[in-house]
């Protein structure tokens, strides 16, 4: 009886030895910069990313779902106020594909500084004068699009960004505000 309660109980420590071991995926570690909050498109869905710590994934190709980008401010009263500002794709730019091999860190290296391009349009003639249609991109230093309309200051939405157009000898021929949208 003991004899056969042995072998069992060998029989039964073999297979879970046996189980974890073809369970057990080669992995590598993803390490997001603190300032970076990370969502990856993990069996089509977001999953969040820790910031700031190495986490680690099963081997393989992921691709963003969202990056968002924040950072403090002096406030009035001594107090920091949170400004984010959100990429949700389609343009990732180096982020498009993130490769995680087995036993290696991948570093995502994103966010600011950020380059600013500015689309203008032919002028156009209103009731109320000429106007100069643009869009204004925002590009993170991995070419990742950052969409202004998620610009938070806290949880409201920014103030809508001041607009000067000057000439080559610094006179402004224009001045107001950039509506989101």
């Amino acid at each position: 009886m003991k004899r056969g309660l042995l072998i069992l109980a060998v029989a039964v420590s073999l297979l879970a030895a046996l189980t974890v071991q073809s369970a057990t995926k080669p992995t590598g570690t993803l390490k997001v910069p603190t300032g970076l909050v990370l969502e990856l498109k993990v069996a089509g869905k977001p999953v969040a990313v820790p910031t700031g710590r190495d986490l680690p994934l099963p081997a393989g190709t992921y691709e963003p779902a969202t990056l968002t980008c924040g950072g403090t401010m002096p406030a009035a009263k001594g107090r920091a106020e949170v400004w984010t500002l959100k990429a949700t794709g389609p343009t990732w730019g180096k982020l498009k594909e993130i490769l995680i091999q087995e036993g290696q860190t991948t570093a995502i290296d994103a966010g600011p500084p950020f380059t600013i391009k500015t689309l203008i349009y032919r002028t156009e003639s209103t009731p109320t004068g000429k106007v100069v249609p643009l869009t204004i991109r925002v590009f993170g230093k991995a070419g990742e699009l950052y969409d202004l309309n998620t610009f938070k200051k806290g949880l409201s939405q920014a103030p809508q960004l001041a607009l000067q157009i000057v000439d080559d000898k610094g006179t402004v021929l224009a001045s107001g505000t950039l509506p989101y949208g």
